[in-house]
Order: structure tokens, then sequence, then C-alpha cells
């Protein structure tokens, strides 16, 4: 008899022992408890929202030099694709034929001046020495002086004429002159093309900016004045700046098949050194910031269609709590309303969670203390030790 009861006692002690299995392990169908291996609470900080896209160093602004037909046909283009120019430098130098001719012809003419005046020269110390040498009567001497007088007032009238000539060479200089055409500004030869619907000489300003570009429903985000970091892949330097332009047409034409690219412009607060024009960074624009914000983990969200929620831990149990969602940045969410900086939650919500569910926690078995211990019931504690026995029997 006593081997009948024997045998009773185990039957009963494994369908306890079954039930318990059942109603605590993690893969249970019946709804009772959930273990939760990890919880957190929110915290506060300062949360960013960013847009992350790609663009390319410009020139800040372009300056174009056309051909003007008015000045007369290009004699020489006086500089080269690449250098480096100031306000001032010669860019191009026109050609006037007529001009050319005159200014040759004066010089001739003055030419042959000089060499009147300098054969004049000659003539009159030849006449002064006649008209002092003791050898020639008064008579000849009046005459000699008389020759040296003429051909002095000559030379004058030659040198006049020079003058003359000089003053129309200058003035003949100056329209040359003004057939040069020179920068306004300082910056780099940009491009130098010959097709006359284009500009002859562009020129590249020496400060740079950065265009980028961000796809439609994206662009709707940035705004001006937004702050932008710019980095190069691959390098540590980084510059910061401004949203300073949003182009409202696309970078491309616009496609049935592709969503539109909108271009905008980043000003730039300190021009970068040794970074060429047409290099290719990074650039992430700050589009929302807020401080103070209750943020938690970003798998901590639990979502079901258009609604999101949390699994909050409240009295040992699980509470389904619907919240509002605010900036996402990263592994952080922001939670505007539904939910408490002191309360704990789920960091990895699962299917098998429904609301109600008495909750299992891990117990830190290293360092247990009192105030752990406190906030157990004696309920909590069995729960512990045999959520522990069958995972370590399951295992």
């Amino acid at each position: 008899m006593k081997r009948w009861k024997r045998y009773i006692f185990l039957v009963i002690v494994l369908c306890i022992c079954a039930n318990f299995y059942m109603l605590f392990h993690e893969h249970s169908k019946i709804p009772k408890s959930v273990y939760v291996n990890e919880r957190t609470k929110p915290e506060k900080t300062t949360i960013k929202e960013t847009v992350r896209t790609g663009g390319f160093t410009a020139p800040a602004e372009r300056k174009f030099v056309y051909y003007d037909p008015q000045l007369g046909v290009i004699d020489e283009i006086l500089v080269a694709k690449g250098q480096e120019v100031q306000a001032g430098t010669p860019l191009i130098r026109y050609a006037d034929a007529d001009i050319d001719r005159e200014i040759q012809r004066i010089a001739l003419k003055k030419e042959q001046l000089h060499a009147q005046i300098e054969q004049l020269a000659k003539d009159i110390d030849h006449y002064t020495t006649l008209s002092s040498s003791d050898e020639e009567e008064d008579s000849m001497k009046i005459q000699w002086e008389e020759k040296a007088r003429e051909a002095e007032r000559e030379k004058t009238l030659l040198e006049w004429k020079i003058k003359e000539y000089e003053e129309q060479q200058n003035e003949l200089t100056e329209k040359k002159d003004e057939l040069v055409v020179e920068s306004k500004t300082a910056g780099i030869i940009e491009e130098i093309s010959y097709d006359k619907s284009k500009p002859l000489i562009t020129i590249a300003s020496p400060s740079a900016i950065v265009r980028g570009k961000a796809k439609e429903g994206t662009i709707e985000k940035l705004a001006i004045g937004q702050a932008a970091v710019v980095r190069v892949p691959n390098e540590k330097e980084s510059f910061a700046g401004t949203i300073a332009d949003i182009g409202k047409i696309p970078v491309k034409e616009a496609s049935f098949q592709e969503k539109s690219e909108y271009p905008f412009t980043v000003q730039l607060n300190e021009q970068p050194k040794q970074l060429p024009f047409g290099y290719h960074v990074n650039i992430t624009v700050v589009t929302k910031e807020k401080s103070g914000a209750i943020t938690i983990p970003a798998e901590a969200v639990w979502r079901e269609k258009t609604k999101s929620f949390v699994y909050v831990i409240h009295n040992g149990k699980l509470e389904k709590r619907k919240v509002t969602l605010g900036i996402a940045h990263g592994e952080k969410q922001e939670i505007e309303q539904g939910l408490r900086e002191n309360e704990y939650i789920v960091s990895h919500p699962a299917k098998q969670m429904k609301r109600g569910m008495d909750v299992i926690v891990p117990l830190d078995l290293e360092k247990p203390t009192k105030e752990t211990i406190k906030q157990l019931s004696k309920w909590d504690i069995v729960k512990h030790f045999l959520d522990g026995f069958f995972r370590s029997f399951h295992s």
C-alpha cells in the first residue's frame, strides 16, 4: 500500500512540475507570465534629427567675360586655364588695325623728325664754329650766324612737331589700352571657350561652397539657416556651415520611374584649405534638435500599423502603453507623450507579450542587495526560483 502511495505522490509532483514548466517557460503558449531578460529606463538627453546626403565643393561665385565685337577682333588671350588672377590682371587684348597703322605712321614720322633734328644740331654747331673763326670776314660771320639762327628756329619747330606726334601717340596708346580687358575680381580661370554661345572666360571665386541634393520627401525637411556638417570621406576633418539656398527645380528632368532630387547649397563658416573644387563630400544637416528629450532605445518601440507602443513594467506586470514618437536619431527614439522618466520598459518586446502578463526579470545574483530583495514578494522569489530551475533543466 505504501508503495502505491509513493507512486501517486511522484505522479502528483511530476504534474505540478509540468504545469509550472508550461506556465513559466518563455516559449509556453499560456500567456500567464513572461521572462524579460533586459529592461531599461528612459533617459533625458539632447537628440537631433538629421538628413544625410552627398555633395561636392564648388566656387561660391563665378564671373563671366564675353566676347565684345565692338572692340574688334581678339589679338591674344593673356591668361591660361587654372591661372590665379587678381583684380586688374589683363585677360584679353583686342586688335584695331587702324590704330595700329596710325601708331606705326607716327612712329615713322617721329623717327624722321629726330633724324632731321640731329642733322640741324650738327649744322648749328658748324655755323657757330664758322661764325667765330678769325679767318672769316665779318660779312661772312654775319651770314653764318644768320644760318645758325635759322637752323635753330627750324630745329625748334621740329621739336614742337615731335611733341604733337607724341600727344597723338599717347591718345592712340590709351585707345589701344582700352582694347585690353582686365579682370574685375580675384579668382581662378576655370574655363576658356571660343564658342560664341558661351562665355569667353569663366573666373571662379577662390572661396568654396558645397552643393548637395536631396530627394522629394526629404528636401521638405530642409530650411535655410539649418546647421550642416561637411566631411570628406575617409578623413577626420569636418567643416561647419549652414544651408544658404534650396532649389525648387529638380536636378534632372522629372521621371515617373524615380523620385526627383532637388539641389541645395551649404555656405561654409570657414574656408577649407587645399580642398579642390569638385571634391565629393558627405553632408549631414540637423533638421531638428531638442534638449531634455525623453529617449529610449529605438528597438524598444513596438509598432502595430500606424500606432506605436512600449511595454511598461508596472507592479510586476506588463502594461502595453501607446506612445507618441518624436525625433529618431540612430539607435535612439524620442517619446513625446506616454512615458515618464522613472518607469521601466522592456528593451526587446516580443510577439508573445500580452497586456497584464506577470513579468519575470533576472536577479543580479553576483551582487544582491537588500533593496532588490525587499522589492520582491515571496511569490516573486518563488517564481524566480522556479523559472531558474526550469531554465537550467531545459538547457
